[in-house]
């Protein structure tokens, strides 16, 4: 079962619900064009920001030498920082507007999308399946796409943004300063990245699991109350709910020991990160390569490039997170519909009351002999019929057929 198996270091599941994802994005283009570029826009204000504080430092040094000169240079980047701080915060509330009405839509059809297949899906997989569970799996999976179109729309893109435009700002000024905030920039998204999804994730799922089926066994033992009842039952019933209660608090404790690990060592290697960009500024500095200014611009920047690598590594635990939610909400996609209209199907319309079968073929999955070949019968409104036979014969099957429990297999209709 899915609740014992190893766990899995690949990453299809990042696969399939980001393929899921996009998809739904792709029935709204403009909108998400338009956060992207507002995103863009956003982050590209904080690049430059550390650079005009910079300079407002510079003219503020300079103003002995030049006082008028230095007045207007320092007004100047004052109006800028102004205008690139009022820019910002416009343009994330213009982010947040138009991801609130993007986001809502997809879980509306998401939701509506999953009800529709779910009521489609065979009797024999209700029959299998806690309802309590399946529900569990829509909802929580329905929360994971906020959490998903958040981190990789507006949290994310403008992350990675604003450490490109940091590499390439500090390069131009110092060459190895640039290099090292890339590599160390590369480095720590390349470890975070291989952690939440070789480390965290495979955790995460089995967790998962274990949430959904807690979510099954209470919601049955609550709906079955009053057969619990009858056959006086309630103390096994709290003992085979704390059996499940266990198994799921251990997989959850060792995700969320997993993701401390990670957050650790993302930690640590800002630490060195710190170290180095830092001892390379007092170096420059001291060389006599950086005024007060620069040291400004390359204090600014880094202090501003950590919250980015901090949230960098944040929002890829909340990308393996909400991926790792959203996984059995996908799974439903592609399970197979056990009864499916056709695409010119009209809705029922019951007239005479007459039933009818014609010609049909039917098995059940899993049986190569057919239970009917080529079978047909005629009940005529208000006729009265008995249906006789011995165990597997088929009775029951003819109402399951008249209910449309299942589809006919082969041909008839």
């Amino acid at each position: 079962m899915a609740y014992t198996k190893k766990l899995d270091f690949g990453g299809r599941a990042f696969k399939d619900v980001l393929g899921f994802t996009v998809v739904h994005w792709g029935k709204q283009p403009w909108r998400i064009v338009a956060i992207v570029v507002l995103a863009l826009l956003s982050a590209l204000a904080d690049v430059l920001t550390p650079l005009f504080a910079g300079r407002l430092v510079d003219a503020l040094a300079a103003g002995a030498a030049g006082k008028e000169l230095a007045w207007r240079a320092a007004t100047t980047a004052f109006g800028i920082l102004a205008c690139l701080g009022l820019a910002g915060t416009l343009l994330r509330q213009l982010v947040f507007m138009n991801i609130i009405v993007l986001t809502l839509k997809m879980m509306s059809e998401i939701a509506a999308n999953a009800f529709h297949r779910v009521q489609r899906f065979s009797a024999d997989w209700h029959g299998n399946s806690f309802a309590g569970s399946t529900v569990r799996k829509i909802t929580r999976g329905m929360w994971a796409l906020d959490l998903l179109n958040d981190t990789l729309l507006i949290a994310l893109l403008p992350s990675l943004v604003m450490l490109v435009g940091a590499t390439v700002l500090l390069g131009m000024h110092w060459t190895v300063m640039g290099v090292v905030v890339g590599l160390g920039s590369l480095l720590y998204i390349a470890v975070t990245v291989g952690l939440s999804l070789g480390f965290v994730a495979p955790a995460a799922r089995l967790g998962n699991a274990w949430d959904t089926r807690m979510g099954g066994a209470l919601a049955d033992a609550v709906s079955c109350n009053t057969v619990v009842k009858a056959f006086g039952a309630e103390t096994r019933e709290e003992a085979r709910l704390a059996r499940v209660i266990g198994k799921w608090r251990h997989r959850t404790r060792r995700t969320w020991a997993r993701g401390t690990i990670n957050g650790g060592v993302q930690g640590g290697m800002l630490v060195i990160m710190q170290v180095a960009i830092l001892g390379a500024a007092l170096l420059l500095w001291e060389a006599g390569k950086a005024s007060v200014g620069d040291i400004t611009f390359t204090l600014t920047m880094f202090f501003m490039l950590q919250g980015y690598l901090r949230e960098v590594g944040m929002h890829v635990r909340n990308l393996q997170r909400s991926v790792n939610d959203m996984e059995e909400l996908v799974s439903l996609e592609g399970q197979p519909l056990g009864v499916e209209d056709k695409p010119d199907a009209g809705p029922i319309a019951i007239r005479e009351g007459e039933i009818r079968f014609e010609h049909v073929t039917f098995s059940y999955d899993g049986h190569a002999k057919p239970l009917y070949e080529d079978f047909s019968v005629r009940i005529a409104p208000g006729e009265r019929v008995g249906l006789i036979g011995h165990s597997g014969s088929g009775k029951t099957t003819l109402i399951k057929l008249i209910q449309r429990l299942y589809d006919i297999s082969g041909e008839g209709s």
